[in-house]
């Protein structure tokens, strides 16, 4: 079963594959073909972030309110000034990246999801599935500063140039996290918090 933040994360992520679909396709904004695919690709990696950002903040609140069902009515007090403490974390969560959002999640649920973080079969480790993820950071930077790609990024064929293959990984890479830490946040209801129907 999945959570209603995940599927929300799968319709909104379309949008992403929306706009990368439109690369190669003349714009009337600018004669560079060049410039409005990179700017396509760029929107594309930024949307696909935004997903993963709005999922974890919404995913993490459901997990709140589903093992609240199972709290002792004397403990509803403090189950509702926790509900609040999240709310206020998950808001402030700007940037999705590995640290921001595994601190989060070990803070809210007190599951750690880095054993379960490895992107296969692309990846065999989370150090390479991290050093992956902080490149799709830097590009969604860049684009909400106007700054250029950096050279840097993990995955790209030529430095500091995105292409479409990359931008696919990029949004299989979140729907992998997605998908992998909505399982991870199912086990924790149903075998410690006796949410036996997990998400449903």
């Amino acid at each position: 079963m999945d959570s209603a933040a995940l599927i929300k994360f799968r319709t909104v992520i379309a949008g992403a594959k929306v706009l990368a679909s439109f690369v190669g396709t003349a714009s009337v904004a600018s004669a560079d073909q060049n410039f409005t695919d990179q700017n396509l690709m760029r929107a594309s990696v930024a949307q696909a972030v935004g997903c993963w950002e709005g999922y974890l903040e919404e995913v993490l609140k459901e997990f709140v309110s589903k093992t609240r069902v199972q709290a002792h009515r004397r403990a509803w007090p403090l189950i509702v000034q926790f509900e609040s403490m999240v709310q206020k974390a998950t808001s402030e969560l700007n940037t999705p990246s590995w640290d921001k959002a595994r601190e989060l999640i070990v803070n809210v649920t007190g599951m750690d999801p880095y054993p379960s973080w490895i992107w296969a079969p692309r990846f065999a480790t989370q150090n390479d599935t991290q050093s992956f993820l902080k490149g799709i950071m830097d590009v969604r930077h860049s684009f909400a500063h106007g700054f250029s790609t950096p050279a840097n990024v993990p995955g790209l064929a030529n430095p500091g140039i995105l292409d479409a293959a990359y931008v696919a990984d990029v949004v299989s890479c979140l729907e992998f996290f997605s998908t992998k830490t909505d399982s991870l946040l199912e086990h924790e209801l149903t075998h410690r918090h006796n949410c036996m129907t997990g998400w449903a």
